[in-house]
């Protein structure tokens, strides 16, 4: 992999963790949300209904945000860029669009 591409990649990785740490620490609790909406009974009820899709949601940035922290780390080897499978190269284009990406495309379709 050249120097310019895995700095590009490491860039764009740690952006997207500021982004998801920025999400993450703007998202009020459920027990948060549940008393400041004490005494009103619609916004309980609203809160009940989407509760378990933002526990999900959240759950997703968590997890994509500790697959990222271990990324950057994989992105100082000099196995960056290979398939962790094949090791063959993982074409730039996938890299950045998939940040997390350790497969190559044929591999990935193989799972």
């Amino acid at each position: 992999m050249l120097e310019s591409d895995r700095s590009q990649l490491i860039a764009l990785t740690e952006k997207r963790i500021s982004a998801l740490e920025s999400t993450l620490s703007d998202c009020p609790s459920t027990a948060d949300k549940k008393r400041s909406q004490a005494g009103d009974a619609a916004a309980n009820l609203d809160l009940t209904i989407t509760s378990s899709i933002d526990d999900k949601v959240q759950s997703e940035h968590k997890l994509e945000h500790a697959q990222l922290t271990k990324n950057l780390s994989w992105l100082q080897t000099d196995m960056a860029g290979r398939c962790v499978r094949c090791d063959g190269d993982i074409p730039m284009g996938r890299l950045k669009a998939v940040l997390g990406a350790r497969l190559c495309m044929t591999c990935a379709d193989s799972s």
